[in-house]
């Protein structure tokens, strides 16, 4: 696991994207990344319909510097981030970049934000899956996607990575 700081910009097969079960961003970064990715994107993602919490969904990239975007479901306007969301909707993730034979992927550290998971817990929640799934089959990589110094520490904690 490697551990960075751009999301948007970085080619790679595919960017988690936490999402609300409408499909709207959770945080400033996933503002940003839809706007690189361009309006028209968004429109064509939330015209999906709904995502069920825990649930994730593959789209093309839009304006974005890789071949997919997996939305993954962390929350909804009923039902706050917890950590059973984030473990379910990364399960999910990881299932359908397998699915497609996605070989690296970049995600911020899911579920945080005000009145989220602290990022030690969302890094603790996601390491385990991610290094299964790394394990699953070479050539596979990760790259932990950091928003603030808080997120890089709990990052380089988790993962012992500089």
């Amino acid at each position: 696991m490697l551990v960075g700081e751009a999301l948007a910009d970085v080619p790679v097969g595919a960017v988690l994207r936490p999402t609300r079960s409408d499909w709207s961003p959770t945080t400033h970064e996933g503002r940003a990344l839809d706007l690189s990715a361009g309006a028209d994107w968004l429109e064509r993602c939330s015209a999906q319909g709904h995502l069920p919490v825990g649930s994730a969904a593959i789209t093309d990239p839009g304006g974005l510097a890789c071949e997919f975007v997996i939305h993954l479901a962390v929350c909804s306007r009923d039902e706050p981030v917890g950590s059973r969301s984030v473990s379910d909707a990364l399960r999910n993730a990881l299932r359908r970049a397998t699915e497609w034979d996605v070989r690296v992927l970049t995600t911020p550290v899911l579920g945080t934000g005000p009145g989220a998971l602290e990022p030690s817990t969302a890094c603790g929640l996601m390491r385990p899956l991610l290094s299964t799934w790394v394990e699953g089959l070479q050539g596979r990589t990760v790259r932990v996607a950091v928003a603030a110094d808080a997120e890089r520490e709990a990052a380089r904690s988790a993962w012992g990575a500089g």
